[in-house]
């Protein structure tokens, strides 16, 4: 299938005006003696493809003069001569004029590598009614960039210098090409600070799998999320034979798509970190003026006495301080973080990731545990989770610290609330009260189950005859809350909003199929990418988890689908199979950008399930939630991380 049209349409409705592609195909090759000659033939006869592409600007009559004397008095390490060559290659990349072509050396070292970009850069000129797009190499880049101010960057993986002729590559050439590639992007993110542009690597090889150890060289210059991979080849042919396969349109409708959400969240977040930053050296200029015996009287006469650990005085009293002052230093008011409330900003952004990983589940976690990794315990306080030998129970210290401090300690015992650790694929797995625990998983509290406990080791908690382990503390808004659950069913404290948390999953698709005159339900073999971002329910009304799957996937089950034909069906189902390939771009909306109620029935009689086939629809998504298959998921265990 040819995704073409769609992604014109996705990057004329973006506001992505001004394109720069960087690649050492544009960089003019070096001069050699042996084409002197015929480039000076070709400058003598004052060639009219060259004033029509190259104005006095880019090659003065001056400078043009100058090359033919050089040319004319063997003057080869005249300047001019470089210039000129270049102002004729620029001529050359826009006609393929053989005319301009010093005896057909261009079209012998550059042209097979022209070639292939042709088709993507056709491509783009189609994508805005008034396009700017700019071919530069690598000489020409930085400047380039800076006029144009570009919005989204084709960076070529491997730059190779313009002195390199063989293809035979050692892999030190290799890894140099890519430096230079890596460098040069770099320095132009860096002059474009202002306004971070999108990025997408290109290559004639398929180094996908190397993106991200690029980016993570390029020191939190572009985000993530603005930065993806293009095979050249996904694009191919010129004017009504110009194709792109469904690998382009992912990365190429990915970008434009979320460009605008993209750049307004990137600006908002350098503005936060502008923020934090000056607050975190407010912070320390302020401490640098506290007298020391500010502190030593603190301790002497308060926290000796209280039997608290200096470090975990200055871990309250710093954070929340730096909390305080961050949020008078950013600039919250500023239009960026105004329109990141606005629905639309996202309603181009559509499919599961590719790829999904705990990195959400993990950050809301870190919000609400503290691991104490760094910092042992040397008492109980409040938050203090412990988990059981199996992993499957929980209990957590709820009496205020006020009781649990060493200082004239009356109190004998220690209270704690007993919950239970539920799987995703368990009921009241609710995202506000997530835990990650090997994988996202979510606490279930029961407040009656109320326990006192005896002072002893903080490492440990004897519950009837088990020994509980320590695995985090609770933070205390988080900690409170729950305390404030069991004392007295009132006003609650915590996030207003739970977070969104996903995991990936595998899935099967079971199709039923007409075997004389029965239904027998096969499985369909085979489809790429068969997995699923599954993200658990907020809690309250929303009870049902929902599914995305990935615009590669549904692709393929299309194609299947598509394949089929009536024979194939039972009677009852076929104008279900009718209905789904005719509303195809329906059923892609709900996969991709709404996502699947799982368990539930979509679209057409779309059933979907989770772990086993229920084989009541003619075509039923199956997907496993259970523990095993999440941690046999690439990036869903944060061990491999």
């Amino acid at each position: 299938m040819n995704y073409t049209p769609q992604i014109i349409e996705t990057f004329k409705a973006s506001s992505v005006e001004r394109i720069l592609i960087i690649d050492d195909a544009y960089d003019p090759p070096n001069f050699d003696p042996d084409f002197g000659g015929d480039m000076l033939d070709i400058l003598s006869s004052a060639n009219v493809d060259l004033r029509e592409h190259v104005n006095e600007h880019a090659l003065s009559g001056e400078d043009l003069e100058a090359a033919i004397d050089a040319l004319n008095t063997n003057d080869l390490d005249d300047s001019a001569i470089p210039a000129a060559l270049a102002a004729l290659y620029r001529v050359f990349v826009e006609t393929r004029a053989d005319t301009v072509d010093p005896g057909g050396v261009f079209t012998a070292v550059k042209g097979a590598a022209l070639d292939v970009l042709d088709p993507l850069v056709d491509l783009l000129h189609r994508c805005s009614n008034d396009p700017r797009v700019v071919k530069v190499g690598m000489g020409e880049a930085v400047r380039a960039s800076g006029e144009l101010q570009p919005d989204l960057i084709f960076m070529d993986f491997y730059l190779s210098p313009p002195e390199r002729t063989t293809k035979d590559l050692t892999k030190g050439q290799w890894d140099g090409d890519r430096d230079r590639s890596i460098n040069l992007l770099k320095s132009i993110l860096a002059a474009l600070a202002a306004g971070v542009p999108a990025v997408v690597l290109m290559s004639s090889q398929d180094v996908s799998n190397r993106k991200d150890a690029y980016l993570g060289r390029l020191e939190n210059r572009v985000m993530g999320l603005r930065f993806g991979f293009l095979l050249k080849d996904w694009v191919q042919g010129r004017g009504q034979d110009l194709t792109a396969t469904g690998d382009a349109a992912d990365v190429l409708m990915d970008t434009s798509g979320s460009f605008e959400f993209g750049r307004t969240l990137e600006t908002s977040l350098k503005a936060w970190k502008d923020g934090a930053e000056e607050a975190l050296n407010q912070l320390y200029s302020e401490l640098r003026e506290f007298d020391v015996k500010d502190f030593a009287y603190l301790l002497r006469f308060r926290l000796y006495e209280e039997g608290e650990p200096f470090a975990d005085y200055l871990e309250w009293f710093l954070g929340d301080s730096l909390r305080a002052i961050v949020d008078d230093r950013v600039d919250w008011n500023t239009c960026e973080f105004r329109r990141l409330n606005d629905r639309p900003l996202t309603e181009a952004i559509e499919g599961a990731h590719p790829f999904p990983s705990p990195r959400l589940a993990s950050f809301f976690h870190r919000l609400r545990f503290n691991s104490r990794d760094s910092r042992p315990r040397g008492r109980f306080a409040l938050g203090d989770l412990f988990v059981s030998p199996n992993h499957r129970s929980v209990r957590m210290v709820i009496s205020p610290d006020c009781d649990l401090i060493p200082r004239n300690r009356k109190a004998t015992h220690i209270l704690t609330i007993g919950g239970s650790i539920r799987g995703l694929h368990e009921d009241h797995a609710w995202a506000g009260e997530l835990i990650f625990h090997n994988s996202p998983k979510a606490i279930k509290w029961n407040y009656k189950d109320l326990m006192t406990h005896e002072f002893g080791a903080c490492s440990s908690l004897q519950v009837d005859g088990k020994s509980y382990a320590y695995f985090a503390s609770m933070r205390p808004m988080s900690a409170q809350t729950i305390q404030k659950a069991v004392l007295a069913d009132l006003s609650r404290v915590g996030l207003a909003v739970p977070p969104t948390v996903d995991v990936g999953a595998p899935v099967k698709v079971y199709l039923k199929k007409k075997v004389g005159t029965q239904g027998i339900v096969e499985e369909l073999n085979g489809l790429k990418e068969s997995r699923a971002q599954v993200f658990m329910p907020r809690g309250g009304k929303d009870l049902k988890r929902r599914v995305l799957f990935t615009s590669r996937f549904f692709r393929e089950l299309l194609a299947r689908l598509q394949g089929l034909s009536e024979d194939d069906l039972l009677c009852d189902h076929r104008g279900y199979w009718r209905d789904w390939l005719a509303q195809a771009e329906n059923v892609r909306e709900a996969m991709l950008r709404h996502g699947l109620e799982l368990p539930g029935e979509g679209l057409h009689k779309l059933q979907t399930s989770i772990g086993k086939p229920k084989k009541k629809s003619w075509i039923e998504i199956v997907v496993d939630i259970s523990e095993d298959a999440l941690l046999d998921l690439r990036g869903t265990d944060p061990l491999e991380q």
